[in-house]
Order: structure tokens, then C-alpha cells, then sequence
């Protein structure tokens, strides 16, 4: 069966001599793991740049529902997405997100269009975002509980699922404007408010889908510190 569908890329593995296995969380399928056949042969016309993190693709894919490794037998890009490849703090945001997201979706198994246009949405605003970029994971992480099951309504939501202290005044007022303002807002936020509320963050997430905590977290400290 052939399925032509859009699609967001997650991360990508070596595969064989010049092959790559890219896991993709597509607009029509959900989550998904999709072999790409020679992308890393010299001879290839296309380029293996396409499957940068984030990345926002318009796929044709080979589908067999008795394999679970599917292929992509056409791809180009959908949304050029200049600024989060180029941008230091924001590919190092992007690997940390798609880190946790690479967990989160893979429950995702079909259709889910509401979470597929909030994904894709957020990432064209990020990609664009000139204020508050710094601060752009954590709403992310605020706002896409919602579409997986589990919205946090208001800081309190936070803390009584996972037993912790009602942060300061500033840490609480932080948070709340996280939560209610869109991707963008200029808020001072300084480095331990910072890490207090994404510790809280991944407390939540792991309470909730069982989220390890991620490899990229102590990258993401030292590019933002």
C-alpha cells in the first residue's frame, strides 16, 4: 500500500552501508520507524539533510502491515526550516524535544491529526521565534500534555501528581505564564527558576508515560547557562 502523508522527523540510525532507519512521527500513519534505502550512498540525488531533527517532510511510503519496519520510497521537504538548523540554542532545544518526543509518541500508533498540527505548528513558530527562544522546550512540554492525556491546567496540577513543593513566588509566577502565554512571550527567567521548572517538567512526564530522564538535558543546561 502506498501512503502519501507529511510527516516529522524525529531521529535517524545507521543502517547497513548506506542506508538510514528514521523514526517519524507522520500526519496520516502516527509514529512509525521507515527504512531509507542508499540516502548515504555518494551516488545518491538526494540529500540525508532532509532528516535533520525537526524536520518537516512530505513522504511517499511503501507500507506492509506485516512488517514493522516500513520504507520511504519518496521524500522532499515540506517547510524550510532555516533558523532551528543554523541556530546553536535552538538545534540543541530541538535534540532535547525530539529526545523526549521519540518516547512519548511511540504509543501513537495511528492517526492522531489534533497532535500531528500542534507538533508541526509549534515547530514552524519556534523556527521563526526571534523573543523568548530560551524558554520555548518548556512551554512546548507545557502545552503538549494536553494532546497526550494529561493537560496541566495550572501549576498545582504539576505538583500534586508528583508530591513536590509549590515552588517561590517567582518560580510559581514563571510557570503560570508558561502555561497561559503563546510561544514567544518575553519572560526573565534566570538559570535556577529555569532548571527547577524543567525538573518538574520531567517528573511530571515521568509520573505520567514512564519518561527516562534524557541524555540531551545536561547539554541543553550548559548551552542555555
Amino acid at each position: 500500500m502506498v501512503v502519501n502523508t507529511n510527516g516529522i522527523v524525529l531521529n535517524y540510525i545507521k543502517y547497513g552501508d548506506s542506508s538510514i532507519i528514521v523514526r517519524i512521527f507522520t500526519e496520516e500513519l502516527g509514529y512509525g520507524s521507515f527504512i531509507v534505502n542508499s540516502i548515504r550512498s555518494a551516488k545518491s540525488k538526494k540529500s540525508i539533510g532532509h532528516f535533520q531533527p525537526f524536520s518537516i517532510l512530505e513522504l511517499v511510503l511503501y507500507v506492509k502491515e506485516s512488517r514493522d519496519l516500513q520504507r520511504i520510497s519518496d521524500f522532499k521537504s515540506h517547510i524550510p526550516l532555516p533558523e532551528i538548523q543554523k541556530n546553536f540554542t535552538k538545534s540543541t532545544i530541538t535534540l532535547f524535544l525530539t529526545e523526549i518526543l521519540s518516547r512519548l509518541l511511540q504509543s501513537e500508533q495511528s492517526a492522531n491529526h489534533e497532535l500531528y498540527h500542534f507538533i508541526s505548528q509549534s515547530i514552524k513558530e519556534f523556527n521563526s521565534l526571534q523573543s523568548g527562544v530560551e524558554n520555548f522546550h518548556l512551554q512546548f512540554l507545557l502545552k503538549v500534555a494536553t494532546h497526550l492525556g494529561f493537560a496541566i491546567d495550572d501549576f498545582e496540577t504539576l505538583f500534586t501528581s508528583i508530591d513536590k513543593l509549590v515552588p517561590h513566588a517567582h518560580g510559581e509566577h514563571v510557570l503560570e505564564k508558561l502555561i497561559v502565554e503563546p510561544f514567544g512571550i518575553s519572560l526573565d527567567v534566570d538559570r535556577s527558576i529555569r532548571n527547577e521548572v524543567i525538573d518538574i517538567m520531567l517528573d511530571y512526564f515521568q509520573h505520567h508515560a514512564q519518561l527516562p530522564r534524557p541524555k540531551s538535558l545536561a547539554v541543553l543546561r550548559r548551552v542555555l547557562n
